[in-house]
């Protein structure tokens, strides 16, 4: 009996995805134009933001989904500003929560035995524990003081728009989120149309990566 049901949970996730899909290429259609900027990787993504849009100015970087600190070491080598700061979420024990994509990611997954990374610098802060267990505690006692980059791989639904609609007051426009996992259509797609239905936002693309927008960098208006 347990078989059976593991089988059909998958199956019903992916006809989920693939009923969603065509959402996706509305969105393109919407908001990526020919002049959007298209990049193979990431990381090259995250250089276009530092170089032409950011540029030389300080960051307060908040980082949602940390696992083994890949992202957020290259975001404090890219920027130098001794004035920037660099906060990352997680708790380190892996997904709190199955996550249902085309496949099914087990609860657990992306553990890091609780344990953050190492970072050599003094600019970079680890806040530890579930988002809605740590976030309001650090939104109380934070003042964005310069560009604010917001940066979500948490992957889940529930986990991208608690963030979202938590962070609401101090996504002010001009604020720039990346998603990297944007292609999720049932996930970080979802809560990012979710909350800006809600708080009736609007945004501008500022980039993609060329894998059917696995990586979108947005800028609020």
């Amino acid at each position: 009996m347990k078989s059976a049901v593991a089988k059909v949970i998958p199956d019903i996730a992916r006809m989920d995805v693939l009923y969603n899909l065509p959402k996706i290429e509305t969105w393109r259609k919407k908001y990526v134009g020919k002049d959007c900027p298209k990049f193979a990787e990431r990381t090259e993504l995250y250089d276009y933001l530092q170089a032409n849009v950011i540029q030389n100015r300080p960051i307060d970087y908040l980082e949602f989904g940390v696992f083994q600190g890949e992202t957020i070491r290259h975001w404090s080598c890219i920027n130098h500003h001794e004035q920037s700061r660099f906060f990352g979420f997680d708790t380190f024990t892996g997904l709190p929560e199955d996550w249902k994509k085309f496949s099914v990611l087990a609860k657990g997954t992306f553990d890091c035995g609780g344990v953050a990374p190492q970072l050599n610098d003094g600019r970079v802060q680890f806040v530890k524990g579930l988002f809605q267990d740590t976030l309001d505690a650090f939104l109380a006692g934070f003042t964005p003081r310069s560009q604010l980059v917001l940066h979500n791989d948490s992957d889940l639904y529930s986990a991208t728009l608690y963030v979202l609609t938590r962070c609401h007051d101090v996504l002010v426009p001009g604020t720039i989120v990346i998603f990297d996992e944007f292609s999720s259509v049932l996930n970080e797609f979802r809560a990012l149309d979710d909350y800006c239905v809600s708080y009736r936002r609007t945004y501008e693309v500022l980039g993609v990566t060329n894998a059917y927008f696995a990586q979108v960098a947005i800028r609020f208006l």
